[in-house]
Parts: C-alpha cells; sequence; structure tokens
C-alpha cells in the first residue's frame, strides 16, 4: 500500500511539472510581458519571500565576497520594479525559471571589490500553467520571486 502512494503521488508531481510553464521555449518579450503582470499584482508574501531569500544569500550584509546591495534598503523595492518592468535582459532558467537583469546609473552593489550597478531577479515561474497568457493575472499569486542581488 505504501509503494502504491508514493508512486502515485511521484507520478502526480512528474504531471505537474509537465504542465507547468518552461522559460526555455519562450522568447524574452513573452517573459518581460509575464513579468509586467507579476509586478502590478505581486502579493505582500511574495515580496517578503524574495527579502528573505536574499538576505539569506548575503545580499543586505556589510562585508563579505558575495555580491551584496551597497543602496540602502528603502530604495531596493522600486528598483525590483523598475527590473520587473523594464528589464533589459531577461534568460531563461532551471527549465522554469527566468533572470530579469537591468543596468542602473550608478553602482548599488559590490562583489569581491568590484562594484556593480545592475540588478538581477531570478524568477519561478513552475507554479504558471503552460500556456497561461501573459496578461492573465489569476495564477500569478503563486509565482516565486526567487532572490534579488546586484550583478555584472
Amino acid at each position: 500500500m505504501l509503494i502504491l502512494r508514493s508512486l502515485i503521488l511521484g507520478l502526480s508531481l512528474l504531471a505537474g511539472a509537465a504542465h507547468a510553464l518552461e522559460t526555455t521555449h519562450l522568447p524574452p518579450a513573452t517573459l518581460k510581458a509575464y513579468a509586467a503582470t507579476l509586478n502590478s499584482v505581486a502579493g505582500n508574501s511574495q515580496w517578503q519571500q524574495l527579502w528573505k531569500r536574499s538576505r539569506d544569500q548575503g545580499a543586505f550584509t556589510h562585508q563579505g565576497e558575495q555580491p551584496r546591495f551597497t543602496v540602502s534598503q528603502d530604495k531596493l523595492p522600486d528598483m525590483v520594479r523598475t527590473t520587473l518592468l523594464n528589464a533589459s535582459s531577461v534568460s531563461a532558467q532551471n527549465t522554469t525559471q527566468a533572470l530579469y537583469r537591468y543596468e542602473f546609473a550608478n553602482p548599488i552593489g559590490q562583489a569581491k571589490g568590484i562594484a556593480l550597478k545592475a540588478m538581477c531577479l531570478l524568477v519561478d515561474w513552475r507554479s504558471l500553467p503552460s500556456g497561461t497568457p501573459p496578461d492573465d493575472t489569476s495564477h500569478m499569486g503563486n509565482a516565486s520571486l526567487l532572490q534579488t542581488y546586484p550583478c555584472l
């Protein structure tokens, strides 16, 4: 009985992954359109998870070699929204994720002593069913704002 239950659970997870939005098959313009919709409807828990994950990765510490922000934290929410809305580049990552990048005029962070002007934002779209129109807000509450950090 336990083996059968495990098999059914495994198959349901596999079937769910097959219906997830795969970013590797989408053009950057479509990924940007999804980001614009997410920007307009993202909820508090999505933002809180982003800040927690980024903090856990050391993006807000004042020392270390890891990529970290040097701008005041109160500016970061607007900077992330700018990155979502106006990403200068988008690249698919890990089947269901997309990395959004936006370069600011002045340095916003550093890593290993190098000043960084760009913000990178990793978004996981796996909870969005394949074929969802970019302007459909009904599933955006499940998209994950995974991490943000300064980058080259």
